[in-house]
């Protein structure tokens, strides 16, 4: 039940919608209020919930370093790449992994002096059709698997004005995309901002995480060739660590040596 509570709180903090209370959240799962109010005291103490000023609630950082501890050495690669790439473009780098329809924050780096109400917490859920590493994490998905993956879902009032608004939006923007293998999101999860995404694969060729970087949309395109060099060498260092290999230290640009 707790369980069921906590990924209640995670779907309602990924569609944009304002958060769940707790008497709000007993009906969604239904059960009792005054256990719900029990339950979710717990979950707040053990912060895997916690409680905003409003009283509504969102997922906690021991959620998220609980998923986190599955990824180690994905974890443990990407701090001096991801920071290699906000320094290389004074910008931010992040890690992320898909869980449904919500991209999940795993790791943000950023350079001095980035705005950082755009980095967001180390546990931020954004939905999977409005972001550059939403869609990099789709782009394996056909047409049909994405019809099947957001059955229900209302993609009109999330994202940012370049969002796809619909399933045949987002298909054409990955079959835009795909064939540079980066994605290229402008003002696709906020007005003036750009999101360069890849994914990383394990050795199978599955995409199980996607690399950004994110920034001001006329800071980075100047940089746009250089940014997708850095992150596909980037990614292809982090795929080794996904299969438990030590790879070599990227450059001081995420790339791998010669």
């Amino acid at each position: 039940m707790a369980l069921r509570m906590v990924n209640a709180v995670l779907d309602r903090e990924a569609s944009g919608r304002t958060g769940f209370n707790v008497s709000r959240l007993a009906d969604e799962v239904g059960i009792e209020r005054s256990k719900a109010s029990r339950t979710t005291q717990d979950l707040c103490e053990k912060e895997f919930l916690e409680r905003r000023e409003d009283a509504t609630l969102r997922v906690g950082s021991a959620f998220f370093a609980t998923a986190a501890s599955l990824h180690p050495g994905l974890l443990r690669r990407s701090r001096p790449i991801l920071r290699r790439l906000a320094v290389a473009y004074g910008a931010g780098a992040r890690l992320s992994v898909r869980d449904g329809v919500q991209v999940r924050l795993l790791r943000a780096e950023s350079a001095a002096g980035f705005a950082q109400e755009w980095m967001g917490r180390a546990s931020l859920v954004t939905p999977c059709w409005c972001t550059g590493a939403g869609r990099a994490l789709l782009l394996d998905h056909t047409l049909e698997e994405i019809t099947t993956l957001l059955d229900d879902y209302e993609l009109i009032g999330v994202g940012g004005p370049d969002a796809a608004r619909s399933v045949g939006e987002l298909v054409s923007a990955n079959d835009r995309d795909r064939p540079n293998g980066v994605v290229a999101a402008h003002g696709e999860f906020e007005h003036g901002v750009t999101e360069y995404a890849v994914p990383v694969r394990d050795a199978d060729g599955h995409i199980r995480a996607a690399l950004s970087v994110v920034g001001r949309q006329q800071d980075l395109l100047p940089h746009v060739r250089t940014i997708h060099t850095d992150l596909r060498s980037a990614a292809g260092a982090l795929s080794e660590s996904i299969d438990g290999h030590d790879a070599p230290e990227a450059d001081a640009r995420g790339a791998m040596p010669s």
